[in-house]
């Protein structure tokens, strides 16, 4: 389908024909600049199309297709691996019904925002995302300073979302260490120094071996599907399990909040948060063939395909968890670690432990790749200090060698948090959420003014909403307010130094910051995306 504002497509391919009139020299100019594109870049005519709409030139190789980058996306989410071992806030503050319930509403809410994302990853495939979609559909006097907000509010929960996978690894390290060592000190700072070696791996890696990285996903891939079984499937025989009513009606409430549904409310958080990922692949738009059809179909196939799988693990933890107050007073202070140890030996979960690692390494390969293309997008557009310094793209390589830099920078100094709160990797996560939620919230709603107002300015969409496009945007703006609204509250109550969420003092201050740097510099170098886009009908609000 077409979207309201899109001229009909008459056909597919490298030799689509446009309504458009040449002159000779000029066809033959286009011919050469798409040839090429296609040779260099690996680009299809479908992409050129799109780049030259948006005012860009290609910089980057379109080295992904669908399959691969349904691969990458997969990796860099790591569904199973991180739901794993992101069930406390749900077990405390609602219990074994809120983690089963939570999973499954919180899918639901969620697929009019898949859907509302993934139209407007058609409109405009590029790496901005966002920040690029509030500038081109927002009103005209407010583009500027919408736009930038959420570049730099996208750019701080793709930050987080790079840190919070990191420092997973190096908490993971030390629960292997204690169940071996049950006199070891559990030491905040050794998860912390642990995160950051990770950091420096991850940026190695992606830095010197960027040219094979799209080559590993499809493999690594499937043997991280099969490892899933390898987890799943011993549980299933050998753990201890509990009855269907204790895990779809035992409601609980540990986090001494005033009342249960207050606590289901904040127990949400871990559904939440699953759903953070769902853009990854809008970010690496510039690297896909086809991206206005193939970045679509990346969104909701794995958006689907993450929830079977989260599903079955929390379907998985849930019966095979009879006393979920010894889980949550499981040493390693992992839960699922718990029921790991109730259905194999010390040994094989050390081994299990260490193919997950090792997959959250390669999650973390993929995640900083997107993370740099988001950083990279938003400094070309001079959003951000050091802009031109962010934005240069190695001529070898052909990556945002600085972008990479400064990412790992940033996911080091996140792991820091650790260091003082024991509850850190809840705290990044929920600096993940509800920085996400705020750029989602104000793409949908810019996509969704337009479409009411000027819908004969959106542009052609390979994956379009149709006349269902103001219901869906209008349903997803309200859950992802909904999602932020809930995404600072911490786990428990009364509410201590320890246990605070300390995502909202990382949040404030870098809106604050960005706020300072747009009155004193920011508003003098920074336009919005729109100003480059090709055939804009530009109107007074």
């Amino acid at each position: 389908m077409a979207s309201e504002g899109g001229a009909p497509e008459h056909s597919n391919g490298r030799n689509e024909v446009f309504e458009m009139t040449f002159s000779a020299s000029g066809e033959h100019a286009r011919e050469e600049g798409y040839n090429e594109e296609a040779e260099v870049y690996k680009s299809t005519y479908n992409d050129v199309k799109a780049m030259k709409r948006m005012g860009r030139s290609q910089e980057l190789i379109r080295h992904y297709r669908v399959f691969s980058m349904v691969s990458f996306v997969g990796m860099a989410t790591a569904a199973w691996e991180m739901t794993l071992y992101q069930v406390t806030p749900a077990l405390r503050d609602g219990g074994l019904p809120l983690l089963m319930y939570s999973n499954i509403w919180i899918f639901c809410a969620f697929i009019p925002v898949v859907l509302s994302m993934a139209e407007m990853s058609s409109m405009a495939p590029i790496a901005g995302a966002q920040y690029h979609w509030v500038s081109e559909f927002a009103p005209e006097k407010y583009q500027k300073f919408l736009s930038y907000l959420t570049g730099w509010t996208s750019t701080l929960a793709l930050q987080a979302g790079n840190a919070s996978g990191l420092f997973l690894i190096g908490t993971l390290v030390q629960a292997m260490i204690l169940m071996h060592k049950p006199d070891y000190v559990f030491e905040n700072w050794h998860a912390t120094l642990l995160a950051i070696a990770v950091v420096g791996l991850t940026l190695v890696v992606n830095v010197y071996c960027s040219r094979i990285l799209p080559y590993w996903q499809n493999p690594v891939f499937v043997i991280n599907i099969l490892a899933y079984f390898a987890f799943i499937i011993p549980v299933w025989c050998n753990a201890p399990s509990t009855t269907s009513e204790h895990v779809w009606t035992k409601w609980e409430n540990s986090g001494g909040w005033s009342s249960l549904t207050v606590a289901v409310l904040v127990g949400q958080l871990p559904a939440i948060t699953s759903q953070t990922g769902m853009d990854a692949a809008a970010h690496m738009s510039e690297e896909v063939r086809n991206a206005p059809s193939s970045v679509p179909k990346v969104m909701i196939s794995v958006f689907f395909l993450n929830f079977f799988l989260n599903i079955a693990t929390v379907l998985t933890l849930c019966y095979h968890m009879p006393d979920v107050q010894a889980a949550l007073d499981e040493p390693t202070m992992y839960p699922a670690i718990w029921v790991l140890r109730r259905s194999m030996s010390d040994l094989w979960v050390t081994v299990l432990l260490v193919v997950q690692c090792i997959f959250l390494l390669f999650s973390n390969f993929s995640y900083l790749a997107a993370v740099s293309r988001d950083l990279f997008a938003f400094a070309r557009d001079r959003g951000l200090p050091c802009s031109s310094w962010l934005a240069k793209v190695d001529k070898k390589r052909k990556i945002p060698t600085n972008a990479y830099y400064l990412s790992a920078t940033f996911a080091a100094l996140l792991s820091l948090i650790y260091i003082g709160s024991p509850v850190a990797l809840y705290a990044i996560g929920s600096l993940l959420c509800c920085a996400i939620m705020q750029c989602f919230c104000f793409s949908i709603s810019c996509v969704l003014w337009r479409r009411i107002y000027y819908p004969e300015t959106l542009p052609y969409a390979r994956f379009s909403l149709g006349k269902f496009g103001v219901p869906i945007n209008a349903v997803a703006v309200f859950v992802v307010v909904w999602s932020f609204f809930w995404a600072f509250w911490p786990q428990s109550y009364p509410v201590t130094a320890e246990g605070f969420n300390w995502s909202v003092a990382i949040f404030v201050p870098t809106i604050m910051a960005a706020l300072i740097y747009y009155i004193f510099k920011g508003r003098h170098v920074y336009d919005g995306a729109v100003v480059l886009v090709e055939g804009r009908k530009m109107h007074d609000s």
